[in-house]
Formats: C-alpha cells, structure tokens, sequence
C-alpha cells in the first residue's frame, strides 16, 4: 500500500474533529474564544455555598415586601391569584392579550399547591412563591460557578460562585417574579453548558435548546444573548441537525403555549406587545439618556462594575464573550426609550465574572496582590452590604418606584407600609369592602395581598365614594389613607401602619354592597387608542371597569 493509500485509510478511520495520535488538535475559532478546559471535580464546598445563598435570599425575601416596580404585582402576581382564586384585577396586558402566561402561569401553579394542602392565604402562599423563586435563582451562582472553573479556572470559579451568591443585588431580587430576573437564571445555565468539553450527548444538546429558547421566551430583550449561546452550542456540537429541530421544537411549543392561553395566533403576546411598543415608542422620546444604564451601574456598584470592565477591555481574548454579551443586552435596552434598571438585570453576573477574574489573577501574583485582593474582598462585601440597607451614595437614584404617585421604594430598610396594611385587612375580622382613597391601583398590593372576595376601591374607581362621604358607609367597611387629615362620618381609627390609617366604620352589621364579580377591568383610554391602530376590531373594555353589583338599588 502506497503512503498516500495510507494517508487516505487513516483519515477516513479517524472521527471527525479527532486528533491523530501524536498531532496537536487545531482549535477553533469559537473554542479559541471560549477555551473550554476539563477541571477537578466541582468544589466540594459547591452545595454548602449555594445553601447558604438560598438562606441570603430568604432572609430578604421573608423579611420585607419591596415593589421595584408596578408591574411586579399587577403583570405577575395579581393575574396569577385571578386566575387561582377568582379575584383579581385586569390591566390592558391582561384584557388584549399583550403579555406571556409563563410567569403568572408557574405563579398560579405554586399558588394551586398551597391552596391544595389548604394553606391558600397570603401569611403562606406571599413567603412561598418568593422561596420559589429563590429557588430558581441558584442557578444563577452555579451557572457562574461551573462557567468560570471552565473558562477561566477554579480559582475564579470559586470566587464567581461567592459573589454570585451573596453580592447584593443577585440576593436582594432573586424573590422577584420579574422576567428580567427569572430569565438570567437559565441564560446563565445556558453559558455554563457552552463551556463543556463536549456537547454532543442528547441530553447536552436538548437541554442547551430549551435554555436557550426559555430565556427568549420569558424576556424578549434578551433573545439576542439566547441566539449567540445557542449559536455557540451549534459550533461547537457534533449534532447539529438535532440541535437545531430539538430549538425549533422548543420554540414552536412556547407559541402554541401562547396561541392556546391567549386564544390567538402563534406567539400572539409578544407579537401584540411589540406591535403596541412600536407605536408608544416615539411618545416617549428624550425620555432617558442614552448612557443612562451606565451610569445606573455605576451607582448601584459604586463604581466597581465599570472599573471591571475598563480593566477587561485591555484583555479582549480573555474577558471577549462576555464583554460581547453585555454590550449586546445593553444594545438591545438603549435602543428604546424607556429605560428603567431592571432590565439590564443580565449584566450584573456577567460583570462580576469579570471581576471575580480580575480578583483571582491577583491571588495568583505573590503575597503583595494577594493582600490586594484581600481588599479587593473586603470592598465588594462592604459595597453588597451598604446596598442591602440603602446605604449607598445616590442609591435612590437606582432603585426607585416608576411612580408619579408614590416613589417609594425601601430595599431593606424605609419599607411601604401599605404592605402590612393589607397583610392586616387580609386577616382582619369583620371586613367586606376596601377604599383606598389616595392611590391608585398600580400602586398597591392588589386582591393579591388583600385575598378576600370583596369589593375593592382605589382613589379612581371610589371618586365618586369620595364627592358623598355621607354614603360610604354603604359601600365599604374599612377605608385606608395616608392623609392624617382624613376623616369619615360613621368611620373610625382602626390601626395605623406608618402614616397609613384603616378606619373601620362604626355600625359594622350589615356587608357592604357586593359586586357580581371581583375583577375590575383597568384599561386606560391611551391603551385603547394604540389598541385600534393595531386591530381596529379590538374590544372595548366594559363601563364603571366591569363593576356591577348584585343589587343595584341604594343611594
């Protein structure tokens, strides 16, 4: 047999991508980018650290009831409850169609559980969804964990996996339904998974798919870091027509899920929702700076997220990927014009991978870095636990209710005291209608705190209520404001949670006038309007938000 036979034998024997005994292998240039490595068994330490992770984030989440913003409540967890217990109130999303089921959705399945074993109140089901979603967040430090001992080592695997269990933000949020939030848990999973030294089992391949397209599906904006992840499983699996139908597969399931829970056509939430956005967009020009979640990062660290990033630019191979993934998710937020932190949540493992790297390089670098990086440490817990207690400079310039009505956002400390209120009327004998008079309902806790099938007034749908005070006392039991001032003929001082009053009325024998069902339809006129634009044959929501009463008659 010639040599160039045997050349031709030998490489039609060998595996595509394997190499030849005694031939160095030729790297790609996705794993150039990536240099995945095979490591140690994972830190013996891992399931410790994460647990006490877990405990962090209950500890915040029990504790307090902080909104970071509006739609916490009335997106997520009040169409949940509407959907569970029948009560609940229905904003535009909710009423046309403009937003996903998955998140109300696996809340109404935790609260379908709790109700089950009969603990279907709020003092049970409030702490339990928020444990659930601690739960999820753990992957959001294991992801960091297992990419970085990949990556970039186990040095810096290590100290990934303790900054992203304990830095503040990653901690103090992980409780909330937000899809900002929940949607990082599996793109972090997925930028673990890109890591593997191999990606060609079926289990490997099935489970990047369905990370990848959840990430997308829970938050749209985030779908550009999905698709790079996914392209990079691509590259880099040997299974690629399997790869590509299990992603497929995936994402027509999330839009049958969709066409099916709205009654409409595939993906039929995010198509509408986009379609609304379009339109809105331009109302909202000059509304935020263009460098403006820069400088929210920069307040909300103190300055250690962008000096990480300025000392990564000086090492694009190394720090490359993840630079590009948080250029895109902060391509994908600045390109609109409304902007709020939340939504760059993203960011914030993927500059304390840079950073948990910068650290571990110093410890490698002999006792004088390593004393550096000693008070590199104590910088980064002094910096999580001032911002745990809102003790930062300009903090409240981050963190901050998206409200013309309230503004009032306590991380830890300086709670709402509108949220032991309704913790108190949930359980509180001899209640059978709610006014409160002076916010409106995107500002409150919502039949979700409240639990009782009853009517429930707010300082628009009880203005008439307020114009003859003579006759509240046939609509409601209980009246709640903040006015110190405030007073009702035939009511009295309840309780007083902060500068929150309950009056409850005198003569407290008959019920209020009930309503035939207990959920308000709240569509402002402007969603209406950009309604029409996009479907002219779009409903129109109910007079008096959908109130009616089981007997008419009274004053």
């Amino acid at each position: 047999m010639t040599k160039r036979k045997k050349a031709r034998k030998s490489r039609q024997q060998t595996p595509q991508g394997a190499v030849q005994p005694g031939l160095p292998r030729k790297q790609s240039a996705i794993e150039v980018l990536l240099h995945p490595r095979q490591t140690e068994p994972p830190w013996k330490y891992l399931p410790l650290v994460l647990a006490l992770a877990f405990v962090a984030r209950a500890v915040v989440a029990l504790s307090v009831d902080f909104v970071l913003h509006p739609d916490e409540i009335m997106q997520y967890l009040e169409p949940a409850h509407r959907l569970v217990f029948g009560n609940g109130l229905t904003f535009w999303e909710y009423f046309y169609g403009g937003r996903s089921w998955l998140v109300p959705g696996t809340v109404a399945g935790v609260l379908m559980l709790f109700d089950a074993v009969g603990l279907g109140q709020p003092s049970w089901y409030v702490g339990g969804v928020k444990l659930f979603f601690c739960a999820i967040s753990l992957a959001i430090p294991a992801g960091m964990y297992l990419f970085a001992r990949r990556h970039f080592g186990e040095t810096t695997g290590r100290a990934a996996l303790l900054a992203g269990a304990f830095w503040y933000e990653l901690a103090g949020f992980a409780h909330k339904p937000m899809t900002e939030f929940v949607a990082t848990a599996p793109l972090l999973a997925l930028l673990a998974l890109c890591v593997r030294p191999s990606l060609d089992d079926a289990r490997t391949i099935w489970t990047a798919a369905f990370l990848g397209v959840f990430t997308a599906a829970i938050r749209l904006h985030y779908a550009p870091l999905a698709l790079v992840l996914l392209g990079t499983v691509f590259l880099r699996t040997g299974k690629r027509i399997q790869f590509t139908l299990a992603a497929a597969g995936f994402a027509v399931a999330f839009g049958l899920f969709d066409a099916i829970t709205w009654d409409g056509g595939l993906f039929h939430s995010y198509v509408t929702n986009i379609r609304f956005n379009l339109i809105l967009g331009p109302t909202r020009a000059g509304e935020s700076a263009a460098y403006q979640f820069l400088l929210w990062l920069a307040l909300a660290s103190l300055g250690l997220s962008l000096l990480c990033l300025a000392a990564a630019l000086r090492r694009l191979r190394r720090y490359g990927l993840l630079l590009g993934l948080i250029a895109l998710v902060l391509l994908a937020h600045s390109l609109q014009e409304h902007k709020e932190y939340r939504f760059v949540f993203a960011v914030i493992p993927l500059w304390l991978l840079v950073g948990s790297d910068l650290a571990a390089g110093l410890v490698a670098r002999g006792t004088r870095r390593r004393l550096l990086a000693g008070f590199a440490a104590a910088v980064f817990a002094a910096v999580s636990l001032a911002g745990v207690v809102n003790e930062l400079p300009y903090q409240d310039q981050v963190y901050r209710a998206w409200s013309s009505e309230t503004g009032a956002v306590g991380f830890v400390r300086n709670q709402d005291p509108i949220f032991p209120t309704y913790r108190y009327l949930a359980r509180a004998p001899g209640v059978t209608g709610v006014w409160q008079t002076d916010r409106g309902f995107i500002n409150l806790p919502g039949y979700y705190y409240l639990h009782r099938k009853i009517p429930y007034y707010d300082r628009r749908t009880g203005s008439g209520l307020k114009m003859n005070l003579e006759t509240a006392s046939f609509w409601v039991s209980h009246i709640v404001s903040a006015d110190p001032g405030f007073s009702v003929p035939g009511f009295s001082l309840e309780q007083e949670f902060g500068d929150v009053r309950i009056l409850r009325r005198d003569d407290n024998e008959t019920p209020a006038l009930p309503w035939t069902d207990y959920a308000p339809i709240l569509v402002t006129t402007g969603s209406v309007r950009i309604m029409r634009q996009i479907d002219p044959d779009s409903p129109t929501p109910p007079n008096a938000y959908g109130i009616r009463f089981v007997d008419q008659e009274g004053p």
